[in-house]
């Protein structure tokens, strides 16, 4: 686990592409995307958090801790490569970011994710996360911290 470095743009652009195509087949448009063009710039020039696992193999997973204000942080753009989804990657990055975000003093993270992702919703609520609504396209998820 470390920080995303400029050097890994392109890889994690294209796990977490490579992951949304996977989800959303035929209906996936690249073009909504547009903050994956520049990660450095989207996300840690404004302070957020981004964490890559990094193996002999390459990059398998990343995620994002994007602060909302001092109280709030918002967990995003988590992908584990389909190769290794199931080995723990996702919780490892998932409990690093709960990690920063309680040395940060925010006091809730929050995540949401598409309902039918059934695969994400379950390592939420794995990793200690509330479901606090839910619908056909969205579940919602906070952690106090």
């Amino acid at each position: 686990m470390r920080d995303f470095r400029p050097s890994d743009q392109e890889a994690v652009q294209r796990l977490i592409l490579d992951g949304l195509r996977e989800r959303w087949g035929a209906a996936f448009d690249d073009s909504l995307n547009s903050d994956l063009d520049d990660i450095a710039a989207s996300y840690v020039d404004c302070g957020a958090d981004v964490v890559v696992v990094d193996t002999d193999t390459g990059i398998v997973a990343t995620g994002v801790l994007l602060s909302e204000g001092d109280q709030r942080a918002w967990i995003v753009r988590m992908s584990v490569a389909s190769t290794h989804r199931r080995q723990g990657f996702g919780r490892m990055v998932v409990e690093e970011l709960i990690s920063r975000a309680r040395k940060r003093g925010v006091a809730e993270i929050v995540v949401l994710t598409d309902t039918p992702w059934t695969s994400a919703v379950e390592l939420y609520l794995a990793c200690g996360f509330s479901e606090v609504d839910r619908d056909d396209t969205d579940t919602h998820f906070a952690m106090a911290l």
